[in-house]
């Protein structure tokens, strides 16, 4: 049976089923499939060999009074990002006949809140802070499952292993560091043994996602701060680590790396790791004997902030080390490519690398043009899964069935025209990479829960196919629209929206970093150039002109302007620029590269009948490779030629 279940699997039957498997545990009988869930059964069996007792009215208490309050200090950060992220739904729950609660990694309860009378009904079962529903003390439930298997789980009714669950149905999901994903502890949802808690897995991963969203706000700042510090504190030419306040290593200089390297210390592998001997609360009372070979303790700067440890800075002593620092500081050669040609992008590049080494989901905005997808590949390139595929899909380029069936794979048979054996989605192309899901805003709302159910259970079914497939696949998605607007017009989905923004990078227009503009345009220049096998410079009149376009197709735009102008170029200087520039103003340019052709001025028709013509005889008339050259999709260079008439499309097909 599937492990989540649909509404008709819970049915009376159903839990007469369970009932008479659960006799079978009391006597101590071997458990058989009996018609119950797989995850409920595989649960029971672990209950078993943990020694839980299956007639425990009540789960035990691990902390209350001067108990409770470590507990809260102990998990002080969890704690007030729970506290923080939560009120909003608590106060929804009243009259609802559910209660909230929240779990350290363990099952001990941190939080119950909701409805008022069932919350004290539950106390009899110590459903309370303090007590523990971890698996091992709680026997199955839907937070000590969860936990234990990493995942999503419900659990209903006659399902729990022990008694003091039986009354109750829950619905729970794991919180996960946003950085190393370690779990951290549980969100549920209970209520009493009816279905509507089944209905309340958006609101478990809403909650989960605002709560790893808050704890990764606190580490982006805390990382910020700390990297202001390091840039501050070490001089040119110095070897450096930083490392964070939990020993995790966050910044390697070029001179860390050679003298880690001379070593035999690879320092990749160092990277967002913690060091042995630096989990300790305060540097002052790390035992020296914990640490690594390669460190020595006088290399240590303890930094604090607040009266509290925040991190530690590792001066590598060497002789004679020359060199100068990096213009852009630390940042990992896969940021430094876009940061070089755009310094202004850097906040968000910074941004960008710190999510790029966790696993959570990263929602990319921007206009169109901006270069989302070179953003996505680099945050790609240096995250955990760069070994595996990037697979890209375009959500605003398929009709709706095609889509379904791109990104999910279909089964033999599953509709007509379904390829013999059935094929794999992008997802599973995908797995143990990244999947980079484009213009996501534009996906049909049909198809919306299906993806938040893979976001949620990692785990993905063919159309026409029962069975599901795991999947670990990293998201990114990018998107032109605005989707807090697009929620508020019922376009999109809300959850799938709290889900996938759990970390947001938003790139900037080129007009609004129209100083960027001159690096920018020698950087695509220098790429047009080696392309055509020569060297290309941009006089200061015409970056003059350049500066002063409104540029409302972005980089996307000033790359295909560049490309025409290259192709123009009699010599090694550029200099005659189209039309749309030639004018010199801000207004939008006389044709964009997703316009429609109709009726072009003559003289642009001239200039967009040599580029087209040029392209198609280097490209041997390949229509795709012509397309990609022009930087246009190959649709508009289609409607280019039919709208240029005769002289162009026979050449197309000559060439």
């Amino acid at each position: 049976m599937h492990d989540i279940p649909l509404r008709e699997t819970l049915t009376r039957d159903y839990f007469r089923r369970v009932g008479r498997a659960w006799e079978r545990v009391l006597s101590a009988s071997p458990i058989d499939d009996a018609g119950v869930r797989d995850i409920v059964l595989e649960s029971w069996r672990r209950c078993r060999e943990q020694g839980v007792d299956p007639r425990r009215s009540a789960a035990p208490m691990l902390a209350s009074g001067d108990a409770l309050q470590q507990l809260y200090h102990d998990n002080a950060r969890l704690f007030g990002a729970i506290k923080a992220c939560i009120a909003p739904a608590v106060s929804r729950l009243d009259g609802t006949n559910t209660v909230l609660i929240t779990s350290d990694p363990l099952g001990t309860l941190l939080t119950v809140d909701g409805d008022p009378p069932l919350a004290g009904r539950m106390q009899d079962t110590r459903v309370v802070p303090g007590a523990c529903w971890g698996e091992d003390h709680g026997g199955t439930n839907a937070i000590g499952t969860a936990l234990a298997l990493g995942r999503p789980v419900q659990i209903h009714s006659q399902e729990h292993f022990c008694e003091a669950g039986k009354s109750w149905s829950c619905n729970a999901s794991v919180i996960h560091d946003p950085i190393d994903q370690q779990i951290l502890g549980a969100v549920d949802v209970t209520g009493p043994e009816d279905l509507p808690v089944m209905q309340a897995g958006p609101l478990v991963a809403t909650l989960v996602a605002r709560i790893e969203g808050y704890l990764l706000s606190l580490d982006l700042a805390e990382r910020g701060a700390l990297v202001e510090r390091y840039d501050a504190l070490v001089s040119p030419g110095e070897a450096a680590l930083l490392c964070d306040a939990r020993g995790r290593v966050l910044r390697i200089n070029t001179e860390a790396q050679a003298a880690l390297g001379r070593r035999g210390i690879e320092p990749a592998r160092l990277l967002e790791k913690p060091i042995d001997g630096l989990r300790g609360e305060a540097l002052d009372r790390v035992d020296p004997r914990g640490l690594p070979d390669w460190l020595e303790p006088d290399w240590l700067t303890p930094l604090r902030q607040g009266g509290r440890w925040a991190g530690a800075l590792v001066r590598i002593p060497a002789s004679r080390r020359a060199g100068r620092p990096a213009r852009l500081g630390s940042l990992a050669a896969e940021f430094r490519v876009i940061a070089e040609a755009s310094p202004s992008l850097l906040p968000q590049l910074r941004q960008a690398e710190c999510f790029a080494h966790g696993n959570v989901p990263i929602l990319i905005e921007g206009e169109t043009g901006t270069g989302k997808d070179l953003l996505a590949q680099a945050i790609h390139a240096a995250g955990p899964a760069k070994a595996g595929p990037f697979i890209p899909l375009n959500c605003a380029a398929l009709p709706k069935d095609i889509l379904a069936a791109e990104l999910f794979g279909h089964a033999e048979g599953a509709f007509t025209g379904a390829r013999r054996g059935g094929a794999k989605g992008r997802f599973e192309q995908a797995h143990g990479g990244t999947m980079f899901l484009d213009e996501i805003g534009d996906m049909p709302l049909e198809l919306q829960p299906y993806l938040l159910r893979i976001l949620e259970e990692r785990l993905v079914w063919r159309l026409g196919e029962s069975r599901p497939r795991p999947i670990n696949v990293r998201i990114i998605a990018a998107t032109h629209h605005a989707l807090g607007d697009e929620v508020e017009a019922g376009r999109f989905r809300a959850d799938l929206y709290h889900r996938l923004c759990v970390a947001t990078i938003t790139l900037l227009p080129l007009r609004q970093r129209i100083a960027d503009l001159p690096l920018l345009a020698r950087h695509l220049l220098g790429q047009i150039a080696r392309s055509g096998g020569r060297e290309l410079r941009i006089g200061d009149d015409v970056m003059r002109r350049l500066m002063r376009h409104g540029w409302p197709g972005n980089v996307r735009e000033l790359r295909n302007r560049l490309e025409t102008m290259a192709l123009l170029a009699s010599g090694d200087e550029l200099q005659q620029l189209p039309e749309g520039l030639a004018a010199g103003g801000r207004s939008r340019a006389a044709f964009a590269v997703d316009a429609p052709p109709a009726r072009p001025s003559a003289s642009l028709r001239s200039v967009e009948e040599q580029a087209i013509l040029a392209a198609l005889r280097r490209e041997g008339g390949n229509m795709s490779r012509t397309a990609r050259a022009l930087g246009i999709s190959r649709a508009t260079l289609y409607r280019r030629i039919s709208a240029y008439g005769n002289a162009v499309a026979k050449s197309a097909r000559s060439a």
